[in-house]
């Protein structure tokens, strides 16, 4: 039952925890709006969670307790799962399979190519599987038999299978990942070896292929299972702890995650697939993009996330986030719903370094983080980094509302690691750095666009992330795009994306592969039971939600389709009831849709097309209190301080964001600061806001 405050004013808070820091935007039932900005704290994530939503707090002239007394949702993207995957800190996984497949997880059948550099691409000898998660001595094969139809061909054999899990936990797992062959079509032995698990490991967590992604595709499958192991403890551990913190402070509402392929769901339901949670983050400013795009009437649209410490990209076409085709995280492929995210190691806590080979200025991808972060932080950092060359050439005087910079210590920093090994000046080594950010960030905007057959010059382009407005007069240069925006929040757009993402919880169920011109009743049962299901599941949850918003939550349909004897699975929405003439609608927009992806001419006329598999989403629509409007007038300069552009300095004019008009322009070289960001324009540069208080860049 929810506790929170209901008299008075309503909060609604969304956090985004990235590598260096915790951003928070809280939206009040009255209209007003407050943003924090914390430095993450490894070890201790859920700190800088609450010391970021105090900062928020106090901006709106309420205590913690007060803030988190009134807020009915808090929606959170976490990367704590994400971390334990890079850093190797998840947990020790033994994996039951069927006997007879021991190996399919080993053999490892994804691209070796996936997610390498370029260098790496170039050089055969680097090429290698994904790490493996689980020791070949912790996977146990078990004997059953599911056929394709979803037919037990052989019972399972319960006690070789309670021997299999004795010996697993004899080497050290503590952790299990189940995923047996065919089931998708017939969980049924899935299911008892969690309950033998459970009886002989009572306490051990359990992943089931069939409850987390019940698809076909062997190997993805057990991948996606794999991973969801791994990382269910540690991020059950983090949401626990933030849930308890969270209550000593007054919060009684309901504590969302956002989902790697959008939305956001109740923390119960997180913690039973904690694998959703790899990439939530990077998506809540996806999803934040989508909806400003909407508001200025651009269809398609590139989104650029500069953080601490990575450049993300991802596209919207026709109003639409992308899913990925054949998604991976780190190399290992996934099975489950994902929004298509590219990233590199270049950002703000990104380290320069002179690579000794070939003697040239490298940038990322190792990073300072938040501890001890950049030089100029003052916390004990002496590497250089992205943002030390911002402050040696003046574009940042301080971060966030009160953090003053080392510049001495940056300056330090640059000369003895990079301009003193070089022989030339800080000023000249700093710009370098700057420039090969720069231009890494552009390469990635024109891989994810021109390499999937997109004109980069038919997008508009939105900047956002702490330090996407510094660099996107440099990255943006040359791409040709239609729009160049920096909005309102860039800094907090992630956070802001998590506070208005709605409530969505999503089931899907293989089908037993067939021609979808007769796949109708299968593919009407398979939904009215999910749809069943999904509606007395977390009721509470969904009822807070639309009681806040006075919307009713609606379900939406899709199937999965396929051509014959092919394993690349296309998602579409399908109407209810299901009668022929949707069916047939269905098979002709997959053959359109297959060949916008693959090329045209494709999909061959006489090549059956078959169902094999359909979800049940349920949305619940959280409200958001929509932007204030800005007048119009022109703009004053709060500042001026000397910057460098180009080997020359200027004296450059600081605006403060808060108090510009719609409308009015302003002329590079100048700065236009907020709270948690800064705009460089370098000298040609222009910037028009309006009336949305987004900024546009000429």
């Amino acid at each position: 039952m929810i506790q929170t405050e209901t008299s008075g004013v309503k909060a609604f808070i969304g956090v985004d925890t990235g590598g260096t820091f915790t951003d928070t935007v809280v939206t009040l039932s009255d209209g007003r709006l407050g943003v924090g900005k914390a430095l993450s704290t490894p070890g201790r994530v859920e700190q800088g969670v609450l010391d970021s939503i105090g900062q928020a707090a106090a901006g709106l002239g309420l205590t913690l307790s007060e803030l988190l007394s009134r807020t009915v949702i808090l929606t959170h993207g976490t990367t704590v799962g994400l971390n334990a995957l890079l850093t190797g800190g998840g947990a020790r996984v033994g994996l039951l399979t069927t006997a007879g497949f021991e190996s399919t997880l080993p053999i490892a059948k994804a691209n070796k190519l996936h997610g390498l550099d370029e260098l790496d691409v170039t050089m055969p000898v680097r090429w290698r599987k994904p790490d493996q998660l689980v020791a070949r001595s912790r996977i146990a094969g078990v004997s059953e038999r599911v056929d394709v139809s979803g037919a037990v061909v052989r019972p399972l054999d319960e006690e070789q299978a309670r021997a299999a899990i004795r010996r697993l936990a004899e080497r050290g797992a503590d952790s299990v990942a189940v995923c047996l062959l065919w089931s998708p079509v017939n969980d049924g032995h899935e299911r008892r070896l969690a309950a033998l698990v459970a009886e002989e490991l009572p306490g051990v967590h359990v992943s089931c292929s069939s409850a987390i992604a019940p698809v076909v595709g062997e190997y993805e499958r057990t991948s996606t299972a794999v991973l969801d192991a791994y990382v269910a403890p540690v991020v059950a551990t983090y949401l626990r702890a933030l849930q308890e913190r969270l209550r000593e402070d007054g919060f009684g509402g309901v504590l969302m995650i956002l989902r790697t392929g959008g939305g956001a769901e109740p923390v119960e339901h997180t913690l039973r697939a904690p694998v959703n949670t790899l990439r939530s983050g990077p998506v809540a400013g996806l999803a934040a993009t989508a909806a400003l795009a909407a508001e200025l009437g651009h269809a398609n649209v590139v989104a650029t996330d500069v953080g601490g410490t990575s450049f993300d990209v991802g596209l919207v076409i026709g109003g639409a986030m992308q899913r990925a085709s054949t998604p991976m995280v780190h190399r290992h492929a996934l099975a489950i719903p994902v929004v298509e995210v590219e990233s590199i190691g270049t950002g703000g806590g990104s380290l320069a370094w002179l690579d000794r080979g070939l003697g040239a200025l490298r940038v990322g991808p190792r990073s300072a983080g938040a501890d001890p972060g950049p030089a100029c932080y003052g916390r004990g950092g002496t590497r250089p980094t992205l943002t030390d060359a911002s402050a040696v050439l003046g574009y940042l005087s301080r971060l966030g509302e009160s953090m003053p910079l080392d510049v001495a210590a940056a300056r330090e920093a640059i000369r003895a690691h990079i301009a003193e090994p070089l022989g030339i000046g800080v000023v000249a080594a700093a710009e370098g750095i700057v420039r090969i950010a720069a231009d890494q960030m552009r390469d990635l905007i024109r891989r994810t666009t021109i390499q999937r057959g997109h004109d980069p010059s038919a997008f508009a382009l939105v900047a956002f992330g702490g330090a996407g407005p510094q660099y996107v007069s440099w990255y943006a240069d040359g791409l040709g795009a239609t729009d160049v925006i920096i909005p309102n929040l860039a800094a907090e757009l992630s956070a802001y994306g998590a506070v208005s993402s709605d409530l969505s919880i999503g089931v899907e169920r293989g089908l037993v592969p067939g021609p979808v011109a007769e796949a109708g009743p299968a593919v009407a049962a398979a939904l009215a039971e999910l749809a069943g299901g999904i509606e007395a599941d977390l009721p509470g949850a969904v009822d807070s939600v639309t009681a806040v918003s006075g919307r009713a939550p609606v379900l939406r349909h899709t199937v999965a389709l396929r051509f014959y004897r092919q394993q690349r699975r296309i998602e579409l929405p399908v109407a209810v009831p299901v009668d022929a003439a949707e069916l047939a609608r269905l098979e002709s927009e997959f053959r359109k849709r297959y060949e916008e992806i693959v090329g045209a001419g494709t999909a061959a006329d006489g090549t059956p097309v078959e169902a094999v598999g359909v979800r049940v989403e349920l949305v619940a629509p959280v409200p958001v209190s929509p932007p204030a409007t800005r007048p119009g007038g022109a703009a004053e300069p709060v500042d001026e301080r000397a910057a460098w552009f180009a080997g020359a300095e200027h004296r450059c004019a600081v605006y403060d964001w808060r108090r510009l008009s719609a409308g009015c322009e302003i002329t590079g070289p100048a700065f236009v600061e907020s709270g948690q960001t800064t705009v460089v324009l370098p000298p040609g540069r222009r910037a028009r806001m309006d009336a949305g208080g987004h900024l546009h860049l000429t």
